[in-house]
């Protein structure tokens, strides 16, 4: 449904008041050198008189040999259209649609765990998908190397510059540079790290190739954040963290999203660890500032062997501002299951509780060794125990 038009202006006055109120002048649109900024028209449904940004995410697109083989098309090449076929209705209709691109993206030469690299083509599925924001800082993100990860960027851009792409760079310019996406009359800055590269180091000379999650870099990543709050109405951090298959967070997941509170995040949506793990609402106890986190979205597609890998989450929230500021309104987990196909030709993710008994048995790991677990009972009771709602 289109906002009527009343309600947006509504909406652009009241940021208009909330600018002169605090005293600042801007001009309208005025070209920004130190940030990347784009400028969303189409209009979207209003509360009254405040500003809306809905926003959904899913976890890590991890691309192993075995998803590309049933990608494959009968006259060569990869279409990975149909990976996303039963969200694609979710993602086109939030205003921020967000995908953590687990590997990196390559010319030829496609490769595997440990070391990967997928086909362009697959940002041409994120795209058509409805996408419009994508992650790139992973562990896997150097695995080819610095020249894949400056053409993955050039495609992104060359191919589909709508789309927003962070956590990588080609210039110290660029990685100084914050990503602001405004929406709806909001505001929304976004960052995105990795806590490592898979015992790789960053080029010499090139350290702002990746955006890293490291102790190295906290005084930048806490520049990062202030310089994001002073410029947006809401910041949301992406951390590629934590420890691989485990449901609850790391020690090093819960410092740093005390950092991040401190510093005034939002809201927090982390990957990493290829299986879900809780979400809640963080407060600080001495400013009372409120940030929405997500530990881990889990994989959003992948062929790891275990039936709880298969289990991702979509996180959706909904931004508002309003006269007080600007804040989450609502927020939900939707439980989402990647299917596999037994005879190798389908693979593709959907929603648990669209995931029947008789998909199940269809399902690659149902029919190769876990028939007791890999089954829709067994994958609620499982996302109630970590998350605790089904």
């Amino acid at each position: 449904m289109k906002q009527p038009k009343i309600a947006r202006l509504l909406c652009l006055l009241l940021t208009v008041l909330m600018i002169l109120s605090a005293g600042i002048s801007t001009p309208a649109y005025a070209a920004k050198k130190a940030d990347k900024t784009t400028a969303e028209t189409e209009e979207t449904e209003q509360d009254n008189e405040n500003c809306i940004v809905d926003l959904v995410a899913v976890g890590d697109d991890l691309l192993h040999k075995s998803v590309y083989v049933r990608m494959k098309k009968k006259g060569g090449g990869y279409n990975f259209d149909r990976m996303f076929k039963y969200i694609k209705k979710d993602i086109r209709e939030a205003d921020l649609s967000v995908i953590n691109q687990e590997t990196i993206l390559v010319r030829k030469d496609y490769t595997t765990y440990p070391r990967f690299g997928s086909p362009y083509s697959v940002a041409d599925a994120i795209a058509d998908a409805g996408f419009n924001v994508v992650t790139h800082a992973t562990n896997h993100t150097l695995d080819r190397g610095q020249e894949n990860v400056l053409g993955t960027l050039k495609y992104w851009r060359r191919h589909h510059p709508e789309i927003t792409v962070l956590g990588i760079h080609d210039s110290r310019e660029d990685r100084n540079s914050i990503d602001i996406v405004e929406k709806n009359g909001i505001k929304i800055a976004m960052l995105n790290y990795t806590y490592s590269l898979n015992g790789r180091k960053l080029p010499s000379g090139k350290g702002y190739l990746i955006d890293m999650l490291t102790s190295s870099n906290k005084n930048n990543i806490i520049r990062d954040i202030r310089r994001a709050k002073k410029k947006a109405d809401f910041v949301i951090v992406f951390p590629h963290w934590g420890t691989e298959y485990k449901y609850t967070p790391s020690s090093s997941q819960k410092y740093w999203a005390d950092l991040f509170l401190k510093e005034g995040v939002d809201l927090v949506i982390g990957t990493h660890p290829h299986v879900v793990e809780p979400f809640k609402m963080m407060r600080d106890k001495k400013t009372g500032h409120r940030m929405l986190i997500y530990y881990s979205l889990g994989n959003f597609i992948s062929n790891q062997s275990e039936v709880p890998r298969m289990l991702g989450g979509m996180a959706k929230v909904q931004i508002v501002k309003d006269r007080k500021g600007t804040r989450v309104k609502s927020y939900d987990m939707v439980p989402l299951v990647t299917f596999l196909s037994a005879s190798h030709r389908r693979n593709y993710t959907l929603k648990l509780s669209d995931f029947t008994n008789e998909l199940a048995k269809k399902h690659f790991l149902y029919v190769r060794k876990h028939k007791k677990n890999m089954n829709p009972a067994y994958l609620k009771k499982l996302f109630r125990e970590i998350v605790g709602k089904e």
